[in-house]
């Protein structure tokens, strides 16, 4: 599973022109596979990423790729950050795991913060095509 990711990496690392595998890594975001189409008619060339097997990213440049991903970002944040609230404060009775509980905040947690960097990082690069 590790190779698959990061041979997508790799190759959407090299149609972008962008390296950001520092903050991609264990950030709770994989990507699963990407495909080349071509337009027949036109010749033009479109890529379709999926992302944590049910999330899908269509693009052409680098900028497009850019503004779907900051999208894409934020909504999961967001999830991301409901769960947290919901797991902090939700009431231990008998049949409550809180070893698992616990395990599964920290991890939300961890995935919180390196989100926000590639978010940030992804920002940057949208403001320096502006």
């Amino acid at each position: 599973m590790l190779k698959k990711t990061e041979s997508t990496y790799a190759v959407l690392s090299k149609i972008l022109k962008l390296k950001f595998g520092k903050q991609l890594k264990d950030s709770g975001v994989e990507f699963n596979h990407i495909y080349k189409m071509i337009n027949l008619e036109t010749s033009k060339e479109n890529y379709l990423l999926y992302i944590n097997n049910d999330t899908e990213i269509k693009f052409i440049t680098s900028r497009d790729f850019i503004c779907h991903f900051i999208r894409f970002l934020s909504s999961n944040l967001e999830k991301l950050n409901k769960r947290y609230e919901y797991l902090i404060n939700l009431e231990s009775d008998e049949f409550s795991d809180e070893i698992s509980i616990e395990r599964e905040y920290k991890e939300i947690d961890y995935y919180i913060y390196k989100q926000n960097e590639l978010l940030n990082l992804f920002i940057e690069f949208k403001q320096k095509l502006e």
